[in-house]
């Protein structure tokens, strides 16, 4: 199997929408325990367990139209979806999840939770390769 079929933008946006969906709903039912672990277990004063709740509410509608895109969008316009999302999520999970967080001290001990956004920024820098080795396809009707 050759690399650009296995770097399908397609495969990859619906399979990363998918991994982003039921990572948020991760958060949001396991709010509290992502609060502590996140916030220090001494520092919880009642919102927290919130912020994470509306933190992974507001990475549904990012995996949903990554579904929707890989189903729907088809060609070149979905070789350059899938380089802007790359781009766009590179930016939330990098200065987001990256800067931000050692900036306000807000962050874990180590282990899954600073593997996991490692290897959520690499399948998503993966799939704006993807696209851009997809980017002088010529337009299709096929799925």
């Amino acid at each position: 199997m050759e690399m650009k079929e296995i770097l399908n933008p397609k495969g990859w946006m619906i399979g990363l929408g998918v991994i982003v969906t039921l990572a948020a709903l991760g958060n949001i039912v396991g709010a509290e325990s992502v609060a502590e672990d996140a916030w220090g277990e001494d520092n919880i004063m009642g919102n927290e367990a919130a912020y994470e709740e509306m933190w992974g509410l507001h990475m549904i509608p990012l995996g949903v139209m990554a579904i929707a895109t890989g189903v729907l969008v088809k060609g070149k316009a979905l070789s350059q979806m899938a380089m802007t999302a790359s781009a766009g999520i590179v930016v939330v999970i990098g200065g987001g999840m990256g800067f931000m967080t050692q900036r306000h001290d807000y962050g874990t001990a180590g282990g899954a939770a600073t593997i996991i956004p490692l290897i959520m920024m690499a399948l998503v820098i993966t799939l704006g390769v993807s696209g851009y080795m997809h980017k002088d396809d010529e337009e299709t009707t096929e799925a």
